[in-house]
């Protein structure tokens, strides 16, 4: 299956699909050649040809990866991309790196911006985003950060997490309410 690298995307200053997923783990030395391309391209965005936030996303996709603290970065550009395509982004990926490390703050972020982009979706990814978050539930998510885990692998997880769970007649845990779609 042919991957698309949304990280490459989003260096190279292109817009993503909102149901991109960014949070796949990024080796720290990876992650640390990217800080000059995005320098690069920060700057040549002065020009106003084209928009910074692809690149401002894969910044803090790179920060995190390097192990920088994000709040106050993460806070910094909510601020500055008041447009809702763009806050339900920048919630959603900042989610997605929190989830990478089953950090149990990921669904205040996947939440409000699956909220955010519900109606910005196109049909097919809105069920697709949909599917994923409701099999994530399954997932145990903690305090602290475990170690970090591509979507395929949580998936895979969150999978067997059901599997043997439905068997013991439990049920999907954290049960969000959609008021877009049915129960």
């Amino acid at each position: 299956m042919n991957k698309v690298d949304t990280l490459q995307q989003l260096l190279t200053g292109q817009t993503v699909s909102l149901a991109s997923w960014v949070a796949n783990p990024v080796p720290r030395q990876r992650a640390e050649a990217c800080s000059p391309e995005i320098l690069h391209q920060l700057q040549a965005s002065v020009t106003g040809e084209r928009s910074s936030f692809p690149v401002r996303l894969a910044e803090l996709v790179v920060r995190y990866w390097c192990g920088n603290d994000l709040n106050a970065a993460y806070l910094n550009l909510l601020a500055l991309h008041g447009e809702r395509r763009e806050q339900a982004q920048l919630k959603l990926f900042y989610g997605q790196l929190l989830m990478a490390c089953r950090h149990e703050s990921a669904w205040g972020y996947l939440n409000s911006g699956f909220g955010l982009a519900a109606h910005l979706f196109e049909p097919d990814e809105y069920f697709l985003v949909l599917r994923r978050h409701e099999l994530l539930r399954w997932l145990q998510l903690t305090p602290t950060p475990s170690k970090p885990a591509s979507l395929d692998e949580l998936l895979t997880e969150a999978r067997v997490i059901r599997c043997l769970k439905g068997r013991e007649g439990h049920t999907l845990p954290q049960k969000p309410k959609h008021l877009d779609t049915l129960d």
